[in-house]
């Protein structure tokens, strides 16, 4: 298991690209569990988002992936994702 402490990452305390969700998260693919610290940020991006909740997590399926200290803007933006995601994933489409 890691820890990454995001504010030590992103020094605008607002990670909002795809780009810096690969590159945050791009050594950890040897890990089972990853646990994100949202610490002294103040928002992010639905790219940066995506790329970690949906992206990262379709490609790691056996991947805990865990987050601490969001604050509620960064917990409503992930909200948003996973709900969106999960209204895409039960729908029947033909």
């Amino acid at each position: 298991m890691i820890e990454i402490k995001l504010k030590n990452l992103c020094k605008n305390k607002y990670p909002m690209s795809r780009s810096e969700a690969r590159r945050i998260i791009k050594s950890s693919n040897a890990v089972k569990e990853i646990t994100l610290d949202f610490e002294d940020i103040d928002n992010i991006g639905q790219a940066f988002c995506h790329e970690i909740f949906v992206v990262f997590q379709n490609k790691n399926p056996k991947m805990k992936l865990n987050f601490v200290n969001a604050n509620n803007e960064v917990m409503g933006m992930i909200k948003r994702i996973l709900n969106t995601e999960n209204c895409f994933n039960n729908k029947n489409v033909k």
